[in-house]
């Protein structure tokens, strides 16, 4: 595929989105959230933390916090006791307050809908504004984590390892309509399929879409 132009990439990506939405029909975020102020919350917890579990402990933690300056207020251990579970809960602890923090003092308590204002938050970089711009405020946006970004690799939309630059590669190929649906499709995908160590790819319906040289037999 290194030949391939933007334009032959456009149409791949949307056979890809198209075959994909088949394959995984229930593909949306994994992490449980009624307002943009949850979703940072959970995508905080969520780093290097398995969804299924940061769901657990959100479920009763959305219900003592509902707003930023509960969240930045509350005392700092008692709030690490709330999240314990959570592996990193210290420093998620002070990452979460440092945010809301930041979101009393500079946008009266609420999420702001702008990418420029969201990476203004501290612990808040441009992957989690994306994911939040994305599905908080259902704005077109591209949050690469890390199966998006193995899957964009493999399938030769990319060659960068850099999430940002991950971004910058696949925003100009990717329908804007789709973008969203195209990061959950592909963390489906990642899940269930195009696993990091042994892809399933004779069971994949995009394999004849995917220039990956290692493919499995």
């Amino acid at each position: 595929m290194a030949t391939e132009t933007t334009e032959q990439a456009k149409r791949r990506a949307r056979k890809i989105i198209s075959e994909l939405k088949k394959r995984h029909p229930d593909a949306t975020l994994a992490l449980n959230f009624s307002s943009p102020l949850e979703l940072l919350i959970a995508l905080i917890l969520a780093a290097q933390a398995r969804d299924d579990l940061v769901n657990q402990v959100t479920q009763e933690v959305f219900k003592r916090y509902r707003t930023a300056s509960d969240w930045a207020n509350e005392d700092p251990e008692t709030l690490q006791e709330q999240l314990r579970k959570i592996n990193f809960y210290r420093n998620k602890t002070r990452s979460i307050q440092r945010a809301c923090q930041t979101l009393t003092e500079k946008f009266n308590g609420e999420v702001p809908d702008r990418i420029e204002d969201l990476v203004s938050i501290p612990g808040i970089g441009r992957k989690t504004a994306n994911i939040i711009l994305g599905n908080a405020f259902n704005k077109p946006a591209i949050g690469v984590d890390t199966h998006v970004a193995r899957l964009a690799q493999r399938l030769g939309f990319t060659d960068k390892k850099d999430p940002d630059k991950i971004e910058a590669d696949l925003s100009p190929i990717v329908p804007e309509k789709d973008a969203v649906k195209f990061c959950h499709l592909l963390q489906f995908h990642g899940r269930r399929v195009c696993l990091a160590k042994r892809p399933d790819c004779p069971n994949c319906t995009i394999r004849s879409l995917c220039p990956y040289p290692d493919k499995a037999e």
